[in-house]
């Protein structure tokens, strides 16, 4: 069973990526227009967990993807966790090119604040009720979780894991269930994320997560994505595998993404709502 999902930002984040694409033609709301049409065409059940700037400042191009089928929306934040021009500053003085969001989610009246504004928004526009989550960078505190529930949310998608293989309830109620396949962003070489850049950002820390720090050229991450996806299948379990519409389209304009999509196609594609009727029998809390 496969859970595929991608994250899609505003363009007027300013992210690393968007710096690579042509304005005047891409967007990451028109790329993943690209990418969920490619789903529909393998059949695939794909969550996109969105920010809802996107879907105020570019509604025309998101708009089909919103309405398709294949989709189920989730939330990523409303603004995207921006960096302010003061530690953009900070880190360029330290010659290191500043991440594209906040380590930090703010205080916790912020964090709710914006978690409701994204939940809103979706609602607004889509007329769908918001139940899934994925914060921008992964970034999660204490308040994340209990303010997820008070808003609604009952799904998360914040950890990556190379052992977990089922979807497991949090101590706030929540169900998560772990990016437990190679994720693309931290690991494929696009956009800036050259091999000098994946050395020097190696020596700072950066970058690393439960799959190590080693980056791949597009086809060997695809090969590395069935053989895991393979492997967790075989033992009944769940593979989120998290393919950033923009990242796909930095690396090879979608090829590698198609023929996944050919290999995914094999197997049963569920929504991440879809994993709230699965059995958690030997699940256990996280946290506390």
């Amino acid at each position: 069973m496969i859970c595929l999902t991608g994250d899609v930002h505003h363009s007027s984040l300013g992210t690393n990526d968007q710096r690579y694409l042509d304005p005047a033609r891409d967007s990451e709301a028109r790329i993943a227009a690209q990418y969920v049409k490619l789903a529909e065409q393998f059949g695939l059940k794909v969550t996109l967990y969105v920010t809802g700037k996107t879907l105020v400042e570019e509604w025309r191009d998101f708009q089909s993807v919103a309405a398709s089928a294949a989709v189920e929306l989730g939330g990523h934040t409303y603004g995207g966790l921006p960096q302010t021009r003061w530690k953009k500053l900070w880190y360029r003085l330290r010659g290191v090119r500043p991440p594209s969001h906040c380590r930090t989610q703010g205080s916790r009246r912020s964090q709710r604040r914006d978690m409701r504004r994204s939940v809103e928004t979706i609602r607004r526009f889509t007329g769908r009720q918001v139940i899934a989550w994925r914060s921008h960078g992964l970034v999660y505190d204490r308040h994340t979780g209990p303010l997820l529930a008070e808003a609604g949310i009952r799904l998360i998608s914040d950890e990556i894991s190379v052992t977990r293989l089922r979807p497991v309830r949090t101590a706030d109620g929540l169900l998560s269930h772990p990016i437990n396949v190679l994720p693309d962003h931290d690991h494929l070489f696009h956009a800036h994320r050259d091999e000098r850049f994946v050395a020097q950002a190696r020596l700072r820390g950066y970058g690393t997560d439960a799959f190590g720090c080693q980056s791949y050229g597009v086809e060997a991450w695809g090969e590395i994505v069935q053989e895991q996806v393979t492997r967790i299948e075989a033992q009944d379990g769940v593979a989120t595998v998290l393919m950033h519409p923009v990242c796909q389209f930095l690396a090879d304009d979608l090829r590698t993404a198609a023929k996944l999509f050919e290999f995914f196609a094999r197997h049963e594609t569920v929504w991440a709502s879809d994993l709230l009727n699965l059995g958690e029998a030997g699940s256990r809390a996280l946290g506390g």
